[in-house]
Parts: structure tokens; sequence; C-alpha cells
């Protein structure tokens, strides 16, 4: 199989991955929402968050993992693949294992401390943390394997396995819900569901590792060079984790738990369009690294526009559409509750994630062009505007002040990241960058906006929301190839003809 068809292969498993979890979510959380009601629902999405909050004590072993394993997978190593093995599972397993330890102890006070439950709720609040706490361990031992799946180039396995597990948890908890049995039931079931996909994992590992010979390659994998690479991994993830979960703490710390399901379900659903353009940032890192030449400066600004256009155009239209339809999916989802006390929340939140949009293709010329300090100044620099919008604007504003504070981390530091990247990698000034990479998906989702925003209010049926998403969408595309050039169209067009292998293009 070639670099082509291999790299296609797995993009498609991981597509396929993220949009069953993303079904299933879809289609469980309602039930499990109405079965709970939004306050236990809220303590349902902090045992979620706890165990998040956990895995960062893997301390970048993920990374570390992924590295090592498809460095001896490749070569055939597998005695130190064995060892890089080893190391992994000792860095998500001992780590996480401590911090768990803490957690379960400190539970009761947490209940009544940092997360402010009221009375009547901390004994169901200290169970669930302390479910979370058991579950991080066997999420930390699924981390590493999945990461070892990666490293192996198996992402068939790895997105099938995934896929269980994120299926088995939402559906064995309304099953719980729907044999009569409450939230301890579903903790319960979360640590087992783990418990159990940490086996199937592990196994699938230990099935494909041992297929490689036992000794080949020269010398040992030492702990200390697996230590310094993992270790200079660790610091980007809790910036992530920062800006991306710990909203959930403020919330849980100064609101009603109601409050946090009303931020989080909707805050859940739009982070999944990250996938994409994750996976096409990713893509062009090494094309990045690869340019030489004299004409390297113009050959990296014109791939850095096109990219730009591509990632835009692929998923402005979805924001658009929540943005503009959000009154009527929340209600027609979850609930009048939802579609009335979520609404502008959400919307800032689609704002929020339209700026973290444009920071996808800089990441890949940063890591390309041999200067990944700039990602992990962006991700910090998101983190800190998000912890000092949050605990000013959340006591005073609510959840709104939550989402808020989100666009605000999202906004501030993006201008000065382009800038950044604009200016010492690209040379390109913001009049080249605005009519090459943004003037024509910009203006799709305009005349996007302009025609699926008035009628918003008519999209009150599910059938009528998806006939008005879907005439939205055409009418995207349509503009869209208007505004393409010439060459452009010819991409798509060789991209949508049918050719046979040997056939002349």
């Amino acid at each position: 199989m070639s670099k082509a068809q291999r790299f296609a292969r797995n993009v498609g498993w991981n597509a396929l991955g993220q949009i069953g979890i993303f079904a299933i979510n879809l289609l469980t959380i309602p039930y499990l929402v109405r079965s709970m009601g939004i306050e236990t629902y809220g303590l349902y999405i902090l045992m979620h968050a706890a165990t998040s909050y956990l895995l960062l004590l893997a301390l970048g072993g993920g990374g570390a993992t992924v590295k090592f394993t498809a460095e001896f997978a490749g070569a055939g190593d597998g005695r130190r693949l064995g060892q890089a093995l080893e190391y992994g599972a000792a860095f998500h397993g001992l780590g996480v294992l401590a911090g768990a330890a803490v957690l379960a102890l400190a539970a009761p006070l947490l209940a009544r401390g940092l997360f402010n439950i009221p009375l009547e709720m901390q004994p169901a609040a200290v169970f669930v943390l302390r479910c979370a706490a058991a579950a991080a361990v066997f999420a930390a031992l699924c981390q590493f394997g999945f990461s070892a799946l990666q490293g192996l180039q198996r992402f068939d396995w790895q997105n099938m396995l995934a896929l269980s597990l994120n299926a088995a948890i939402p559906l064995g908890a309304a099953g719980m819900f729907a044999a009569g049995h409450g939230l301890r039931a579903a903790g319960v079931w979360y640590a087992a569901a783990n418990a159990a996909g940490c086996l199937l994992i592990l196994l699938a590992v230990f099935r494909l590792a041992r297929r490689l010979p036992a000794a080949r390659g020269q010398g040992d994998l030492s702990l200390r060079s697996f230590a310094l690479y993992s270790l200079s991994l660790a610091l980007g993830p809790v910036a992530w984790i920062v800006t991306f979960q710990c909203d959930k703490l403020f919330i849980a710390n100064a609101l009603p738990l109601s409050e946090l399901t009303l931020y989080a379900v909707p805050a859940g659903l739009l982070q999944r369009l990250q996938v994409l353009p994750a996976v096409i940032s990713t893509t062009l890192i090494p094309m990045m690294s690869e340019l030489s030449g004299p004409q390297t400066q113009a050959a990296l600004t014109r791939m850095y526009l096109k990219a730009t256009r591509v990632v835009l155009w692929a998923v402005l239209p979805a924001l658009v559409l929540f943005f503009a339809l959000m009154p009527q999916l929340l209600t027609l989802w979850l609930g009048p509750e939802f579609g009335l006390r979520s609404v502008w929340p959400a919307r800032l939140l689609v704002m929020s994630q339209a700026f973290f949009l444009l920071t996808f293709i800089p990441n890949s010329v940063a890591a390309g062009r041999g200067k990944p300090w700039y990602l992990s100044a962006a991700a910090w620099g998101q983190a800190a505007v998000s912890v000092l919008a949050w605990w000013w604007l959340i006591p005073r504003y609510s959840i709104l002040g939550a989402a808020l504070g989100s666009l605000l981390a999202q906004a501030l530091p993006a201008v000065f990241y382009l800038r950044a990247v604009h200016k010492n990698i690209l040379r390109l000034s913001w009049p080249d960058f605005l009519e090459g990479g943004l003037y024509a998906p910009l203006t799709s989702a305009a005349v996007l906006l302009a025609v699926v925003f008035p009628a918003h209010a008519w999209a009150s049926s599910w059938p009528r929301l998806l006939a008005l998403s879907g005439a939205g969408c055409a009418l995207y595309y349509g503009s869209t190839w208007l505004l393409l050039d010439g060459d452009e169209r010819e991409v798509v067009l060789k991209l949508m003809r049918w050719q046979r292998p040997g056939e002349a293009a």
C-alpha cells in the first residue's frame, strides 16, 4: 500500500469513527437529560470532566508512545518496541493512578468546597467523583492503547475500539435509567465500561506487537529518552484542557449544576467541529516541512492561503447554520428550556469556534517551518485569557459570561498569533491575507447567513430544519463554485470525476 493510500485509509477511519461517536451522542444525550433531569445531568458531566482532568497526569506519554511505537514497528525492532510500550504504559498508568487516589480521598471536600454541590446532592456527587477516579485509571490505559495502535498504523482497530467504547458508555447509561436505576448505576457502568475497554484494547496491542521479532536493532530505548520526549509534550495538553474543559470547573464552582448542563451540552456538540480542520492541519505539516529552494516563500504562502480557504469552506457552513438555527435545533433536540436559555451562550461559542478555526493552518506553518514554540505560546495565551475572563464574567453573567470568556480567549490571541505567523514566517500582509484567504469563504458564509437567518423561525420541525439546512448548503457551495478560480475548479472536477486505473486525466 502506498503512502497516499495509507494516508487516505487512516483519514477515512478517523472520520468514520468521529461520525459514529457524534451520531451516538446526538441520539443518547436527549434521553439522558430527560431521564436524569438537567441538574443531575450536571453531575454526570462533572464525572466525565474529572476523568479528563486526571488524564493530564499521563504527562505527554501518548505522543511519546505514538512516536517510538511507529519508529520501532517500522524498523521491525520488536525488542525496543516492547520497551517503548512498557514505558508508555507506565507513564499513562502511574501518574493517573496517584491522581485518582487523591481524587477518591478528597471527593467529599471537593463536592462541598470546589464544586459547591447542594447538600442533598453531595452523597451522589462524592460517589460519581470516585467513579471518575476509578474510570480514569482504565481510561489512561485505554489512551495508551489507542496511542500504540496509532503508532502501529492500525487506525482501523483504533477507531473501531474507540467507537465501541464511546458507544458503550452513553448507551449503557441510558440502559441503566431505562431499567429504573439511577445516577449511581450510571457511574458504576462508566467505570466498568472503561475497564472492559481497557482489557480489549491492551489485548489488541499485545496481539499486534508480538508479531514482530524479539530482537533486531542495536542498543536499548532508555527511559531518559522516552521521558524527555514525553515531558516536552506535556504542557500542550494542559493548555488545551484549560481552554476547552476548565470552563466546566468554573461554572460548577460558581453556578447551579443546571447551568453546567445548559452550557456543556451545546459546547460539546460544537467541539466536534474541530476534527476535520485538525486532520487537514496535521496533514499539511510534512508538506510544508519539505518545501525548499528559491521559490519556497512563494510556494509556502500559496499553500497557506489555499489551505485556509479549504478549511473555511469545509467548516463555515456548519458554523453559520448552527448560529442561525440554534434556537430551533436546541428546542427540537433537547427541549424548550435549552431553546430558551442556551441559545446565546451557544451562539457565542459558535463565534469562538470560528476564531479557533483560523489558527489551524498557522499551526501547520509554525510546526512545519521549525517554530513549534509559536503553537505553545498561542495555546497558553488562549488558556490565560480563558481563566481571567471566566473568573471575571461567570459570577456576573452566568453561562453567557462563560461563553463570552471563551470567545475572548479565541479572538484576542488569534489576532496576535496570525500577525506573528504572517510577519515572521510567511511575509504576508493583512490585505493579502484578507483577499487571498478570507474573502471568498466569508462571502459565501455571508450569503448563507443572509438567507437562512431571516427564515430560521420557519424551521420548527425536524423536516423543516433539515430542508432549510440542505437548501442553505446548496446555496453556500453554489456561491463557492462561482468564487473559485480556474485552477481550483479543475482540481474539484478531477476529484469528482471517476477514472479507471490507467485512464488519462
